[in-house]
């Protein structure tokens, strides 16, 4: 069985070598919450549900913040960078195997996938990615 810290764990060291980590502008968090005060692009992994079972299924979110620009006065999202993040993130998360584990966002029998999502009153939007993380325990 794995733990919550342990997915987080298995999550950030697939994020942490990746061209993603390299592109954002912020930091990875495994903590579930931004750096205070933050305006940069952080990745913060946080988990949503963990059924510890002998099928060990578990949700993630790995959310990407990105500032709004602001034109002429009112906050609009920035839809180039939103694109190149988003694919980026979807190449790097959609079936990906292990050592003991798999992450997928498009398995067509589970809740997962990937949404852009306007953050209230931040003037940011976020990329949400809802992970599906499978692992069979022995």
């Amino acid at each position: 069985m794995k733990s919550d810290i342990d997915i987080k764990d298995d999550l950030w060291k697939v994020i942490n070598k990746s061209s993603l980590l390299k592109e954002v502008t912020g930091k990875l968090k495994k903590t579930s919450v931004r750096p205070k005060g933050s305006r940069s692009e952080d990745i913060v992994i946080s988990i949503l549900a963990n059924d510890t079972k002998q099928k060990q299924v578990a949700y993630v979110n790995v959310n990407i913040y990105v500032a709004d620009d602001d034109v002429s006065g009112q906050n609009e999202e920035q839809t180039a960078r939103l694109r190149k993040l988003c694919q980026m993130s979807f190449d790097l998360f959609d079936n990906v195997r292990g050592n003991d584990f798999r992450l997928s966002l498009t398995d067509p029998n589970f809740e997962c996938g990937q949404r852009v999502i306007e953050s209230a009153g931040t003037s940011e939007h976020v990329i949400n990615n809802k992970i599906l993380y499978q692992i069979i325990n022995e």
